[in-house]
């Protein structure tokens, strides 16, 4: 029996969280049962990793982030078109606008099954009261398109219920999870060359910030939280790692500061594990956030986080036990979780060592992977297309049963 086809739709091609997701999902599910492919927006790093691994993308030009009609139905017109032509029997869907359309070019090409992964909300408060109204409103609609509803952390489930989102889709809290081999593997590394090449002095202490260099990651209140921290700490250096649109404003934000000198803009990396490993902390001062995928690549390297609670965070990391959860927006309040980190090395340790134990219990990827190929057998099955080698019913566990009832 030939495997069948699972289509992951992606709004952007870049390696952020839920493109990482993206790709491990893929990467690991069972190729003799099923053939996975990207349908995603053309270029970027996502796009070539995909296909490094052995897999095949299909590029939708029209696939923007931004509202925009004409192009949204070009968009969901070709996504419509790959899922008829290639006989795709499950759509995965990510991120709030390819969510959107793919949720609908699944149900409008008649793919059996449909499933869609909350990374996060497009209507958090960032976002002016007319586009939160908007989202909500198409959020609610689109649920009822998918035959399950993947959430990666239990406050993303909160807040859906408290939306009335839940009422429309049956669910699962799983969550998203890293290659913990990939990371720590890096631990016993000689990094005197790397730290001579980013231009960290031996003494100097890093502040690890890894990122897109997008709005709502809290990049400039990392810049002003430094300022306080330089002040007590001037060894301290500030490492930002990522690309994006905000990277001239950030570093002309450094200068007006007077702190150029102890931030570090590295740029994009592909070997991020060996960067966190260098680090002596990591931070992510996010004003919203689906989970933090940088989180759990932080304790797999144990070490210790300053983060928002905002989102998923608290659900990754425990405070005053796996690093510290301040306000967002809130400069003051970073520095001085960042200070006690850099005041004490002891905490700085305890810390670390219990993030690593943490984030190994919970957050493998092979144990993402193995409950979303559960979910893939379930529907497949129920749909009448089982994938070659799954028994009727075999993967029907008590768990999944309770979310279909709540569902």
């Amino acid at each position: 029996m030939k495997p069948l086809g699972v289509l992951h739709v992606h709004t952007l091609p870049v390696v952020s969280g839920s493109g990482i997701n993206t790709f491990l999902t893929m990467k690991r599910t069972p190729r003799a049962r099923y053939e996975t492919a990207l349908a995603c927006a053309p270029g970027g790093m996502l796009n070539q990793i995909v296909r490094g691994a052995g897999m095949t993308v299909y590029e939708v030009p029209h696939m923007v982030q931004p509202l925009h009609p004409v192009k949204d139905v070009l968009a969901l017109r070709q996504l419509v078109r790959i899922i008829r032509e290639e006989k795709i029997a499950i759509v995965h869907t990510h991120n709030s606008k390819a969510g959107f359309l793919g949720r609908l070019a699944g149900r409008l090409a008649g793919a059996p099954v449909v499933i869609h992964t909350v990374h996060g909300f497009a209507f958090h408060d960032a976002e002016s009261w007319w586009r939160r109204f908007l989202f909500r409103r198409l959020e609610r609609m689109a649920a009822s398109w998918a035959d399950h509803t993947i959430f990666i952390s239990e406050p993303m489930i909160e807040w859906a219920r408290r939306e009335g989102i839940l009422a429309r889709t049956a669910y699962s809290k799983i969550y998203s999870g890293i290659d913990l081999s990939a990371f720590q593997q890096y631990e016993r590394y000689d990094r005197t060359g790397l730290r001579q090449e980013l231009g960290l002095g031996e003494d100097d202490r890093v502040i690890g910030f890894v990122s897109k260099l997008w709005e709502g990651k809290g990049h400039a209140v990392a810049l002003e939280a430094m300022v306080r921290v330089l002040a007590a700490f001037p060894r301290a250096k500030l490492l930002v790692v990522g690309e994006g649109p905000l990277a001239g404003a950030l570093q002309a934000q450094s200068r007006t500061l007077g702190i150029e000198s102890s931030v570090v803009f590295a740029g994009f990396r592909t070997r991020v594990a060996e960067l966190t490993w260098l680090c002596d902390f990591c931070i992510l001062p996010s004003f919203y956030e689906g989970m933090g995928r940088v989180l759990l690549e932080a304790g797999a390297c144990s070490k210790p986080v300053v983060a928002s609670r905002v989102g998923g965070i608290p659900d990754v990391v425990v405070d005053n036990e796996t690093g510290f959860l301040v306000p967002a927006g809130d400069p003051d309040a970073l520095a001085s979780a960042m200070m006690r980190l850099l005041e004490d090395r002891d905490l700085l340790e305890r810390m670390g060592a219990r993030a690593q134990e943490y984030i190994g219990e919970k957050f493998d990827a092979r144990t993402m992977v193995e409950e979303i190929v559960k979910l893939y057998d379930l529907y497949a099955d129920k749909k009448k297309c089982a994938a070659p080698g799954v028994k009727p019913l075999e993967v029907i566990t008590e768990k999944h049963n309770q979310h279909e009832k709540v569902g």
